[in-house]
């Protein structure tokens, strides 16, 4: 089984946004070293704890400071921008590290005040037109965009191979379908709701179909994005588990509360009202436990699902905690991981 990283750069305790991207530069080189597939840096705005606005600028700073690890942009909410200028940054980021450079492609709110903030025109209702905004990013990215297009004759560095590699982030079957049609990768997410997330697997596994655009994929290729909080016992895990717990149930809350730091344990208990045990559900929005536990619940998911690549979110502040929660995953998978 193999296992990646994705990070959402929370604000280390008493640091600052520079801090947090500092430390993300060390904890890819050392996942890089424990064996891991991927780092992926998410794309959020004003989220006042995460420092991560631009993801496609700092994944050339993760790659300078790497090797082999493949970095990943996962991913860019395509709903904000424009197809052509996100292809743009992405071609060249592949130029500077072929073959090492991946493209989450998804959609998503900021939030009212965000999103408007985000957009040139500010005053124009958008239209639903992710499908095709996914496709002719593809396009850009291979050269190939079809004759049909207005923008056919345009190139973005013409002697470059096609890349990167693209992914569709996904929560639901119709997203699923669409990677398996596109000929893309599946970046399955079980955060939202974990529980569709064996049914978006069996529909992307049944409707694959080689891509027909240069960027794609001629075979299919996915993983199972989880929530993990690794302990050396069940009540460390437990414990290390509340605040992440706290801060989606306010921000998922009806009123949105807006977080301006990841809770400390006292903060976290009192908003979740209580202390929370380990899920015991078949794919539970968190994964909690030892480290035997852990490798249990993802092998079962992996047996389900025949995936066999994870990508572990742990929203740990503390960036000790956060290198030991990977070494303990990759003791537990793989112990060689260590010894190299």
């Amino acid at each position: 089984m193999r296992l990646s990283i994705l990070d959402p750069l929370v604000l280390p305790k008493g640091g600052s946004s520079g801090d947090a991207l500092r430390t993300a530069v060390g904890m890819a080189q050392a996942a890089e070293k424990l064996g891991f597939t991927r780092y992926w840096i998410v794309e959020h705005h004003d989220v006042a704890f995460e420092a991560n606005p631009a993801p496609e600028v700092f994944a050339a700073a993760l790659a300078g400071a790497t090797s082999r690890i493949r970095i990943g942009v996962g991913g860019v909410l395509l709903n904000h921008y424009s197809p052509y200028k996100i292809a743009e940054a992405m071609r060249t980021l592949n130029a500077l590290f072929p073959g090492r450079i991946d493209v989450g492609i998804g959609r998503a709110t900021a939030g009212p005040v965000a999103d408007r903030a985000l957009q040139r025109l500010r005053d124009v209702a958008l239209p639903d037109d992710h499908a095709a905004q996914v496709e002719e990013l593809i396009g850009w990215l291979g050269n190939d965009l079809p004759a049909s297009s207005p923008f056919h004759g345009i190139r973005i560095m013409p002697d470059e191979p096609a890349g990167p590699l693209p992914w569709i982030l996904a929560v639901s079957e119709e997203s699923a379908r669409r990677a398996a049609t596109l000929g893309l990768g599946l970046a399955c997410s079980a955060f939202h709701k974990p529980e569709q997330a064996p049914h978006a697997a069996a529909a992307y596994a049944e409707r694959f179909t080689p891509s027909r655009y240069a960027a794609g994929m001629s075979a299919p290729q996915a993983f199972i994005a989880v929530r993990v909080i690794v302990g050396e016992t069940e009540e460390e895990a437990e414990r290390l588990a509340m605040p992440v717990r706290a801060v989606f149930k306010l921000r998922r809350s009806p009123e949105r509360i807006m977080v301006s730091h990841l809770p400390d344990l006292d903060e976290a208990i009192a908003v979740m009202g209580g202390m929370v045990p380990a899920e015991t559900a078949d794919w539970p929005a968190y994964v909690v436990g030892t480290p035997e536990r852990v490798k249990a619940t993802l092998s079962r998911m992996a047996a389900e699902t025949g995936i066999d690549e994870f990508m572990i979110q742990d929203f740990l502040a503390d960036p000790r905690l956060r290198l030991r929660n990977y070494e303990l995953l990759a003791r537990a998978f793989a112990p060689s991981r260590l010894q190299s």
